[in-house]
């Protein structure tokens, strides 16, 4: 988990850096700003999950150690007992006469506190268990001391026999002896455990840490984000006003033409377009820009006075009802250069009518015709120019 969260963490300023990049040039798009949040909070999510997990980790080693502590105290009562029934076996052995009928009772009950103990070091969830059952063991030992003292005076008169006996206690002394030794074993284990735990503390505590910091810095990104997208916010703002700007100009410069609705459906296609690649629109704002003057120049300053091919702008509903269902010549060629349109005045072309998959230039057409039985807009075709069909002049005053 720490490694996934280190791989994204040094992901996010790579792409920071990129959408700064990016600012700085043209922007970021709303999608590479969608996914970087996506990013953030699936980051955000696994951290949760992550704190929640080091929290369950912190509630189990917590656990574990009152249940450590829980252990340490039955084993301290666990050795005061023991060295309470040393106790009483150092009694026992200063008046044997109270011993002979206990003793076979001491043997049954010292062989089910060896199995206990066994239990108890081979399941350590069990030893609570155990040792329940060791004190009710303790005070049936308790019980059976009381009937020893009763039955003292009866047991005098077997003192012979209890001499042999109490060679045999001596063993029973010197496996208690090993048992104790067992147990410390037992501790010493337990002692190494507790320092295992406060191993994997320190780590946890550490990544903890980690995760802090990984936290802050995400943090700090995702207020250099919001601060991206607020001036992207602003620049988008801001061209839209000098794009609102620009097409109010363009109307008030085109009102004597009568194909002004279908320039604008082209104009508000091409804003549509331009909204979604904001490097573009610094391009058309130009060309906008010099069809402008262009027409400016055009109305203002051409005063000749002769006939010549009609040089179509936005003249081309106009002539459509003059054509009478005709293939007409208009002005327009790229006999010059392949692919560069200009009118006869030398003036290139800016705006066009164009039929679908027009011009194809199939056969050297570098000549343009408006064509029959198509749209009564778009409908010019590039045609051979030495074909001889009717043609249109405009006379410009």
């Amino acid at each position: 988990i720490i490694s996934m969260s280190k791989v994204h963490v040094s992901v996010f300023p790579h792409r920071e850096s990129l959408c700064r990049k990016q600012t700085l040039q043209t922007g970021c798009s709303i999608f590479e700003l969608a996914e970087v949040y996506l990013s953030y909070y699936q980051l955000q999510t696994s951290y949760t999950n992550l704190t929640a997990e080091r929290d369950q980790l912190q509630t189990s080693y917590t656990n574990l150690t009152a249940e450590r502590d829980q252990l340490q105290t039955s084993y301290t009562n666990l050795t005061a007992e023991r060295d309470q029934l040393q106790t009483s076996y150092t009694n026992l052995t200063a008046e044997r006469d109270q011993l002979q009928t206990s003793y076979t009772n001491l043997t049954a009950e010292r062989d089910q506190l060896q199995t206990s103990y066994t239990n108890l070091t081979a399941e350590r969830d069990q030893l609570q268990t155990s040792y329940t059952n060791l004190t009710a063991e303790r005070d049936q030992l308790q019980t059976s001391y009381t009937n020893l003292t009763a039955e003292r005076d009866q047991l005098q008169t077997s003192y012979t026999n209890l001499t042999a006996e109490r060679d045999q206690l001596q063993t029973s002394y010197t496996n208690l002896t090993a048992e104790r030794d067992q147990l410390q074993t037992s501790y010493t284990n337990l002692t190494a455990e507790r320092d295992q735990l406060q191993t994997s503390y320190t780590n946890l505590t550490a990544e903890r840490d980690q995760l802090q910091t990984s936290y802050t810095n995400l943090t700090a990104e995702r207020d250099q984000l919001q601060t991206s997208y607020t001036n992207l916010t602003a620049e988008r703002d801001q061209l839209q006003t000098s794009y609102t700007n620009l097409t109010a100009e363009r109307d008030q410069l085109q009102t004597s033409y009568t194909n002004l609705t279908a320039e604008r459906d082209q104009l508000q296609t091409s804003y549509t377009n331009l909204t979604a690649e904001r490097d573009q629109l610094q391009t058309s704002y130009t060309n906008l820009t010099a069809e402008r003057d262009q027409l400016q120049a055009e109305r203002d300053g051409l005063q000749r006075r002769f006939s010549e091919l009609a040089v179509i702008v936005l003249q081309q509903v106009f002539i459509n009802t003059l054509r009478k269902g005709q293939w007409v010549w208009i002005g327009l060629s790229d006999a010059e250069t392949e692919g560069v349109w200009k009118w006869v005045d030398g003036s290139e072309l800016i705006t066009g009518f164009w039929r679908p998959g027009e011009p194809n230039s199939d056969g050297d057409e570098d000549c343009v015709t408006t064509d029959i039985g198509s749209d009564p807009v778009n409908n010019w075709n590039d045609y051979p120019c030495n074909r001889q069909l009717v043609w249109i002049c405009e006379k410009r005053i």
